[in-house]
């Protein structure tokens, strides 16, 4: 049974919104953006990505995000609301000195882009010193209401958190769709990505504050805090450094070793892989505060269960996908990039696999957070991060592009292996159980429906949009049926039905 029937509502109404979101996100990489390429010009959308890309290294939030989350959830199941505006003041004013330290790194770099991007033209260096400073400002901006996303998860406004984020997503393709059709360029298209993300950043800081009525202790300052905080989130920012290594360094290794059409095969792979994980991680941070209040009354039983019910949910939507990838997947590179891409088929899914079991373990890693158990968990994936590396270095001389997703592919599966065991014997989840009740009882027929669809594939000519979309949906009908007949709990199909009656 799942715990928690009225707040499993929120989460549910949450991850619907978050799954819109995603869907939509999706759909705008797929038709949006070659649209958008076209109008702005290949040259102009590449200083557009470069500075994207560029500034994002500086704009990592250093983990506090997520420390921020755990740590009000925390407070919040001890029913400590002195403590949580506490930590809110404390946050607040770190994240103003990081701003403050990111503003003046920025500056400074301005007048080295020249000597950085040394094989843009001139032209196209002034471009990008002005995209930089448009991107730049309203980055800087933003950035200090980074805590308040965190903050809203912790007290469960899941609904309101997703449906801002979809705000932003749909705000700024409508309004650069408008502008782009009036004949506007990049620099519109900057400012109004910046400008759409900056507003919708102080409406959640007033939809917050409305809602929690919460008086924020600005003046709060204590150093056991302090220490506290950047402990946990220390390793939180090691753990994403460490991912960023793992999969970004793969490009210049491939550079170095292999060549630029490799790269492109390993991009388009790692793309495609991407959406399948932002699908997957929609439920991220949703459970946390419900673990952490089944963390104060020491109930391992109750966390199992409904790691096991997030763990099945998980399962039923990446089996979807990664299945209908198998057997699809060839035809759909083929039609959306051409054949020169094929062996990003390969790329996806040696990445992809080992997300089967990883990504239905969502609960594990938010009792490693609720726990602060994240130190252990850090480390792994740092050394997995540097077996891959090495294993990338030695297979991209003659494999290229799938030797690299091979190596980066064995090092998450090692990775998974040390986390199940961690789970097993130091957090006390029975992960026997677990395997049972989840993969064991799922696995089995999904596997059989999509070897059976892969046969009856083999004989059918898929050579356009329209039979492969007719193909696609077939197939998908073909899975929703098994897994509602057949797979679901009667608990599952209940909570299904309760959320469609209500809608009705």
């Amino acid at each position: 049974m799942v715990p928690e029937k009225t707040k499993g509502k929120q989460i549910a109404k949450g991850a619907i919104v978050s799954y819109i979101s995603i869907f939509l996100s999706i759909v705008i990489s797929l038709v949006y953006t070659p649209w958008m390429v076209k109008k702005i010009g290949v040259s102009d959308y590449g200083l557009y990505s470069l500075v994207g890309v560029f500034l994002s290294y500086f704009l990592l939030d250093f983990g506090l995000s997520g420390t921020i989350t755990r740590f009000i959830a925390k407070y919040r199941a001890e029913g400590n609301e002195e403590k949580v505006a506490n930590m809110l003041g404390l946050t607040a004013r770190v994240y103003f000195i990081f701003d403050v330290i990111i503003f003046t790194v920025l500056f400074i770099l301005y007048f080295f882009l020249s000597n950085i991007f040394g094989g843009l033209t001139s032209c196209e260096i002034e471009r990008l010193k002005l995209l930089y400073c448009i991107s730049g400002s309203f980055s800087v901006l933003s950035f200090l209401f980074k805590p308040v996303s965190g903050a809203m998860m912790a007290y469960e406004y899941f609904v309101e958190n997703k449906l801002l984020d979809l705000v932003v997503r749909v705000g700024t393709v409508l309004f650069v769709v408008i502008v782009l059709l009036l004949d506007g360029n990049v620099f519109h298209l900057v400012f109004i990505t910046g400008f759409v993300g900056f507003v919708v950043a102080v409406l959640r800081f007033l939809v917050f504050i409305k809602k929690t009525k919460l008086r924020i202790n600005w003046k709060f300052f204590e150093k056991t805090e302090i220490i506290a905080l950047f402990s946990f989130s220390g390793w939180i920012l090691l753990m994403q450094l460490s991912q960023m290594f793992r999969l970004n360094l793969v490009p210049t290794i491939l550079g170095i070793f292999s060549n630029t059409t490799e790269i492109s095969i390993f991009s388009m792979g790692r793309n495609l892989e991407g959406m399948v994980f932002t699908i997957s991680t929609a439920l991220n941070g949703l459970f946390l505060p419900m673990v952490s209040r089944l963390v104060q009354s020491d109930d391992r039983g109750k966390i199992m269960d409904l790691m096991i019910f997030v763990g099945r949910i998980q399962l039923f939507i990446i089996m979807l996908i990664f299945s209908g990838f198998c057997i699809f997947g060839n035809e759909f590179i083929r039609l959306w990039v051409g054949e020169t891409f094929n062996n990003s088929y390969y790329v996806f899914i040696l990445l992809v696999f080992v997300n089967v079991v990883s990504l239905t373990l969502h609960i594990g890693m938010d009792l490693v957070y609720a726990e602060n158990r994240i130190k252990q968990i850090a480390v792994r994936v740092l050394l997995s991060s540097i077996i891959g590396v090495v294993l990338s270095v030695i297979l991209a001389p003659k494999y290229g592009a799938v030797g690299c997703a091979a190596s980066t592919g064995f090092a998450l599966i090692l990775n998974q292996i040390l986390n199940i065991w961690f789970y097993n014997h130091k957090m006390g989840l029975d992960m026997k159980r677990f395997f049972k009740n989840c993969h064991l009882k799922i696995m089995p027929l999904l596997i059989v429906y999509a070897v059976g669809a892969s046969i009856i594939s083999h004989y059918l000519r898929i050579d356009n949009w329209i039979y492969f979309g007719i193909s696609i949906f077939a197939y998908t009908l073909g899975y929703i049926g098994i897994v509602y007949f057949i797979l679901l709990k009667e608990n599952e199909k209940q909570l299904i039905l309760e959320f469609f009656h209500k809608k009705k």
